[in-house]
């Protein structure tokens, strides 16, 4: 008689994984995400992701208006316009 034997059933990592990492937030940081991801109908996991992602891409996009700004500077002799004015002090 053959005995059959159980088989545990395989558990495949993909490559796409997620990984893990801990962080220990400052007192009284927690209390907000949760309030914040509560309001936004998420979880703190997904909250904390958009989060991080948004400042990612806003810093990006402060170094490119950045660059923008010192081009307008350089390029722009006559500060009495108000474009040169609004980027000076930008600038300053």
């Amino acid at each position: 008689m053959t005995t059959a034997t159980k088989r545990k059933p395989s558990v495949r990592k993909s490559a796409t994984e997620d990984e893990k990492f801990v962080v220990r937030f400052p007192k009284g940081l927690r209390p907000q995400i949760a309030e914040a991801a509560k309001q936004a109908h998420r979880s703190m996991n997904a909250e904390i992701i958009i989060r991080m992602g948004r400042t990612l891409e806003l810093e990006d996009e402060v170094f490119r208006l950045q660059r923008v700004i010192d081009q307008l500077l350089a390029t722009n002799d006559e500060p009495s316009r108000p474009a040169a004015r609004a980027a000076q002090e930008i600038h300053a």
